[in-house]
């Protein structure tokens, strides 16, 4: 006995006589599965789609119905060629007639002289059933490529609307540090116009009163005031020196620098910041202890501005092998994380933004754990190495 498939059964279509029940009961006996068609009502195309081939005798495709069965085969789908197996007992003009109608409707046909014998008749059956198979495997592989298609399709259009996300988020990122930029720049000017300028303008006033002064006792204050001007003038470009680049950070690495920043901050905003900071957590290049000291600085502003009053706390440690963790918390009123990615319409949520992006930039994680009114507390963690080298690795491990 024959394993039958799924898509296996052989329509039988014998219109004449009892040949349909006599040739359908030679393929059950030899493990076919087989379905005698009887008229018009019979044919369908699901009765086409899920046939393994169609055994029929020449007066079927003689018959008034024969169009309809044509028809249904000539709209079978790209990967079908129903394999016709046809009984004929006619001439050579006639055989050829049959061949011409049935080969304008289906692709493979054989044609088959009668008396045939059960042998013969099997083996046709069996050589049909293995074409038809062979179609099947093409419908699959069809099948499996439309969806791979469609799933690569699908997963184009997604990396392309994250990529224009992302585009949209840079471009943002990028008019906003421009602003930053130039807030920053117009803040200097500011401090050397209103500050520096005056001091000097007044160091030339008094130095051509000096100079007019013949008397020496009315020079002498005027020259303490001189030295007192330019005091205040060399401290001022100290401190805007050291605002900008200071030296803590270095001449004795991130962790002292950590320490001084704290120090600034209680001086300059008169809040309660600590500092637990592991010197063997500093990290080795410079371009990653100015990222993320301008980081904390940013943090703690943040922290200064919305948790008023809040006692800041900044952490940094060493996490083997060789990354360094720094957490910044307030017990400030907090907010809600997932407002980050919504319109960055607060200072806040842009260098927190601007923040976050950067160590997504050099392959370290970002954490924030807030929530209303129960404070904020923000992770950075990297590795230790220099920015251009975390970049490199990030490079080389996406390829």
């Amino acid at each position: 006995m024959l394993r039958r498939q799924e898509n296996e059964r052989v329509i039988v279509i014998a219109p004449v006589g009892q040949d349909a029940v006599a040739m359908a009961t030679s393929l059950d006996a030899q493990g076919f599965e087989t379905q005698i068609c009887d008229g018009l009502d019979g044919y369908s195309r699901q009765m086409i789609d899920s046939a393994g081939a169609l055994l029929l005798t020449e007066e079927a495709l003689e018959s008034p119905q024969d169009s309809l069965l044509l028809d249904l085969l000539k709209g079978q789908p790209p990967w079908s060629e129903l394999p016709l197996i046809i009984l004929t007992s006619g001439g050579e003009s006639r055989r050829a007639g049959l061949l011409n109608l049935a080969a304008a409707a289906a692709g493979t046909v054989t044609l088959l002289e009668r008396p045939v014998s059960k042998l013969t008749l099997m083996r046709s059956v069996q050589v049909a059933l293995r074409s038809r198979r062979r179609q099947y495997q093409v419908r699959d592989l069809v099948s499996q490529l439309a969806n791979l298609n469609q799933t690569l399709e699908q997963r184009v259009a997604e990396r392309t609307a994250k990529a224009v996300e992302q585009a949209q988020k840079l471009r943002l990122l990028s008019a906003q540090l421009s602003l930053a930029e130039e807030a920053e720049r117009r803040r200097i000017a500011e401090m050397l116009h209103e500050d520096l300028q005056q001091l000097l303008v007044a160091a030339r006033m008094q130095l051509a009163a000096l100079c007019r002064t013949r008397d020496a006792s009315e020079r002498t204050p005027i020259a303490r005031e001189i030295a007192d001007v330019l005091e205040r003038s060399f401290k001022l470009t100290k401190s805007l020196s050291v605002e900008l680049a200071p030296p803590v950070l270095y001449e004795h690495g991130l962790a002292a620098a950590l320490e001084w920043l704290a120090a600034e901050t209680r001086k300059n905003y008169n809040v309660k910041v600590t500092v637990e900071a592991d010197s063997s957590a500093n990290p080795k290049a410079a371009d990653m202890r100015i990222f993320l000291f301008r980081a904390v600085r940013e943090l703690l502003l943040n922290s200064v501005k919305h948790a008023t009053g809040s006692a800041l706390h900044v952490t940094m440690q060493h996490l083997r092998p060789d990354k360094v963790r720094i957490i910044v918390a307030d017990g400030g009123p907090g907010f809600d994380p997932t407002s980050l990615d919504a319109q960055l319409t607060s200072s806040q949520k842009f260098g927190l933004f601007n923040i976050r992006e950067r160590v997504s930039s050099f392959g370290g994680e970002f954490h924030i754990n807030s929530s209303p009114k129960r404070g904020t507390q923000i992770t950075l963690s990297l590795r230790r190495g220099s920015a251009t080298q975390v970049r490199s690795r990030a490079a080389r491990n996406s390829t």
